[in-house]
């Protein structure tokens, strides 16, 4: 997994470079304004929220903590430069929702009740397939995230009978927030409509030993 240190050096060069492509581009002749196109947006995202590890909640039972899944809405917002037409550079901050999760079965002496949420950022860099029709881009991103989860609840003991009659022995709060980095790759599709564009795009990324992964449909606005 990569390291915060990785992720802080290429999100800081991403982003500067994002800052130099401006007055880059406007310094440009007109004829060749199209080799730097600046652009910034917001998607609605549906996201299906991951997070899980091993013996890290306050019990002894029989089984490792094994998965909290939760599916949820949240947004993204995007900014990002395309150079030469078939290449990009791009950062994007997602907020993928929070809620409750299901109980989870950690045998027949546990469970836990908890409440989960995700946001970060994330580092790519773009790839457009070339394609003739000027209306219409399908393109490929690859790079790095930094998830932070937010993750906490109660853990219920139980004394669970030959019968399957529970009755609860203890509760104990558990309270997690955690940050991990590590690699992240989607792909989309662009509708271009003057300096407008129509997104749809899937990401998959790296989270708390797990990949959370989402859905996004949102506009940009190419400034240059």
């Amino acid at each position: 997994m990569m390291s915060d240190r990785v992720f802080t050096r290429t999100f800081r060069g991403a982003l500067l470079t994002l800052l130099g492509a401006a007055p880059l581009a406007y310094s440009l002749p007109a004829r060749a304004t199209n080799l730097f196109n600046v652009y910034a947006g917001a998607a609605y995202v549906r996201a299906h929220m991951q997070a899980q590890g091993s013996n890290f909640l306050p019990f002894s039972g029989s089984n490792p903590l094994s998965a909290f899944h939760r599916s949820d809405s949240g947004f993204q917002l995007t900014a990002g430069v395309r150079g030469l037409e078939m290449f990009g550079l791009e950062v994007d901050y997602f907020d993928l929702g929070g809620g409750q999760v299901a109980p989870v079965d950690l045998g027949t002496s546990a469970a836990a009740r908890a409440h989960l949420s995700q946001t970060g950022e994330a580092a790519f860099a773009l790839f457009y397939l070339p394609i003739p029709e000027p209306f219409i881009d399908v393109y490929v991103k690859a790079g790095v995230s930094r998830i932070t989860s937010d993750l906490h609840g109660t853990f219920t003991a139980q004394d669970c009978t030959s019968s399957g009659t529970c009755s609860t022995v203890s509760t104990s709060p558990f309270a997690l927030n955690r940050t991990n980095t590590g690699f992240a790759a989607g792909a989309g599709v662009q509708w271009n409509v003057g300096n407008w564009a129509v997104r749809a795009e899937y990401d998959r990324l790296t989270a708390f030993g797990s990949h959370p992964d989402l859905f996004s449909v949102g506009v940009i606005r190419t400034f240059l």
